[in-house]
């Protein structure tokens, strides 16, 4: 299985490479150059999907491979860690490509040469990065494909002066973060350049005092840089996932933000040493307040955006706020002495790869959607939108799925992840106190997203303003660009309705992950017997008598919901109250006009106002 895992690796990362040959040269027919990346993708990504697979639930043990390219020998290794994370990279390089065949023709003015180029040296970037056993000669070729190929595709509108700054900007931030994670690793005693990450941790077990801190620090704020945390994201994000082709910001925020994950989660879940040099309690707390800190000040940021692409890269901040917290909150959660918290730390963990998953697919389709929007009206920017719905009324519907999806709302996807993390938090409350004000922060936090996601899909698709606004005929986007979101939509249903299916993906992810701090604690445990995995979500089994529910169930909440429907329908027809419809109320003005519609400046104002010192209240106000 080995064997079948690496050498299929290799295949699709070959495959890949060519698609950078042969796309480019076919750029001058634009739509046969995006078939052609697609085709060439979809073969790559179909094969890591197998390898995905193989490494989540195949048998056997997963071995780092040492694969030499002529005198170059760079170490490998795919887990059940790496495997979820090659699988989400995989299918939205799919779905993008898909997508990008119709949309990349928004962009006359341009040439195509570049754009597919760099596409599958991105996917190429991302997936080796995900695999490489080391943090010096194979990271750094995978981080440096990785960066310079988006950083191409971000500027791919080099005619604005405004976008190549922004690109140049994320150029030098992401060449920073490659030298902190470098230098970080030079703290570690008897460390050699080359080293593999097996030899890595051995010799963290060897290192104490302030070069351990300075380690763990140096890695922290270098993936923080990649994941966009709070106050790093700030500096590069907003403006590289606006900016971009659609497709791309799709991947930036729905896929690569991940690559910065896996770097913190490899860093503080697999680089412990199992003596006691490692203080998990602190740095769980520093990595938790990171996380609620980057959830809060991200999503509030969020709220305050008139572009809509600019709204959805603030919101990716906030976002991954929630997988460090849960992150952080595990660590912290595995270091009290009681089996319950020790437990409610492994469900926090299956949270955060759980929300890594909800993220990737709703944010990679919210972005889509606003790709929908430019390319049908010419704008992003949410005060010249309005009254799509009648218009565009499939992008709506995913528009609307993908908002209450980000948001929390049951029985969409977002809800079960978040609330997997902020539940965990507040039932080990009674043993960690920060962690109720932290899981407090985090459930205001969501309802400050729904706000934001309010604003969003009701100034692009509801309310009036297009019509004013935009000088061209506005239509539905072509079936190609309306499949991709389809698909996305499906899966976000699936997430939201059914999570203990990936529930259980989560778990055989950590069992197929040796050498990770969920092994150590439960190296001697069936997770089988701990948790109960089913239609009412994670239970807690067999712990001081009775079972802790760790979630809610998104179908019962469903139920119920409908059953409330019904019930306000029967008291309205038992009344027999009749249906009027009368002209909107204008409040004194004779005519609804531009000059009388709500901006978004309105929205929200006095919880904006309140909420000043968080930032973002920039150019977009």
């Amino acid at each position: 299985m080995n064997t079948d895992i690496y050498r299929n690796l290799l295949i699709a990362l070959a495959v890949l490479a060519s698609s950078a040959v042969i796309s480019p040269i076919l750029a001058g027919r634009r739509k046969l150059a995006g078939v052609v990346n697609f085709l060439l993708t979809s073969i790559a990504g179909v094969i890591l999907l197998v390898v995905a697979y193989g490494a989540i639930f195949g048998e056997g043990e997963h071995a780092a491979q040492l694969i030499s390219f002529g005198p170059l020998g760079i170490h490998f290794l795919v887990d059940g860690f790496a495997g979820l994370f090659i699988g989400i990279v995989s299918f939205m390089a799919i779905i993008s490509a898909f997508y990008s065949i119709e949309y990349m023709e928004h962009y006359p003015e341009y040439h195509l040469r570049w754009y597919y180029l760099c596409y599958p040296l991105f996917i190429f970037g991302m997936i080796l990065l995900l695999t490489v056993d080391d943090l010096s000669v194979g990271f750094s070729i995978a981080w440096q494909i990785m960066t310079i190929s988006s950083y191409f595709l971000i500027k791919f509108e080099y005619k604005k002066k405004e976008n190549v700054r922004g690109a140049n900007k994320y150029l030098v931030l992401m060449e920073l973060a490659w030298l902190l994670v470098l230098v970080g690793t030079f703290f570690i005693g008897g460390y050699h350049f080359g080293d593999s990450m097996h030899e890595i941790v051995q010799k963290i077990g060897e290192t104490g005092g302030v070069y351990l801190y300075a380690m763990y620090g140096f890695l922290l704020v270098g993936f923080g840089f990649k994941a966009g945390v709070f106050p790093l994201g700030q500096l590069w994000l907003p403006d590289a996932h606006s900016i971009a082709p659609s497709p791309i910001s799709a991947l930036l925020s729905g896929v690569m933000l991940k690559t910065g994950i896996y770097g913190i989660m490899r860093t503080f879940l697999f680089m412990v040493p199992a003596n006691a040099t490692f203080d998990g309690m602190t740095w769980g707390m520093i990595v938790a307040t990171v996380g609620v800190l980057t959830l809060f000040i991200g999503t509030v940021q969020s709220m305050k955006q008139s572009d809509a692409k600019r709204l959805l890269a603030y919101s990716s901040i906030g976002q991954i706020g929630y997988i460090v917290f849960a992150v952080g909150a595990a660590m912290v959660m595995l270091n009290v002495q009681d089996p319950l918290i020790k437990t409610l730390a492994l469900i926090a963990m299956i949270g955060s790869l759980f929300h890594v998953m909800n993220h990737a697919i709703f944010k990679g389709l919210l972005f889509l959607t606003s790709g929908s929007v430019l390319y049908a009206t010419g704008t992003k920017d949410l005060n010249k939108l309005g009254g799509l719905i009648k218009i565009m009324p499939v992008s709506a519907v995913i528009a609307g799925i993908a908002s209450l999806s980000i948001a929390g709302m049951p029985p969409f996807s977002g809800f079960s992840s978040k609330w997997t993390i902020i539940s965990t938090s507040l039932l080990a409350g009674n043993k960690v106190m920060v962690l109720v004000i932290f899981g407090i922060i985090a459930l205001f936090t969501s309802a400050v997203t729904l706000a934001c996601y309010v604003k969003f899909f009701g100034m692009m698709f509801t309310s009036v303003g297009h019509e004013w606004n935009v000088k061209k005929e506005v239509k539905e986007v072509p079936a190609v660009m309306l499949i991709p979101k389809i698909i996305l939509t499906l899966v976000c249903l699936t997430q939201g309705l059914m999570p203990f299916i990936f529930y259980r993906v989560v778990i055989n992810v950590f069992q197929r992950s040796a050498g990770s701090i969920v092994q150590g604690q439960y190296a001697t445990y069936d997770f089988s017997q701990m948790l109960n995995v089913s239609l009412l979500g994670i239970q807690v089994k067999d712990f001081y008598t009775a079972s802790v529910s760790a979630a809610a169930a998104p179908i019962v909440v469903l139920i119920v919901v409908a059953c409330a429907f019904l019930i306000s329908y029967l008291f309205r027809i038992s009344g027999g109250s009749k249906e009027v419809t009368a002209p909107t109320w204008l409040c004194g003005y004779q005519e609804l006009n531009n000059l009388n519609r709500y901006t978004d400046k309105s929205m929200f104002a006095a919880l904006k106002n309140l909420l000043w010192w968080t930032g973002g209240n920039g150019k977009n106000q």
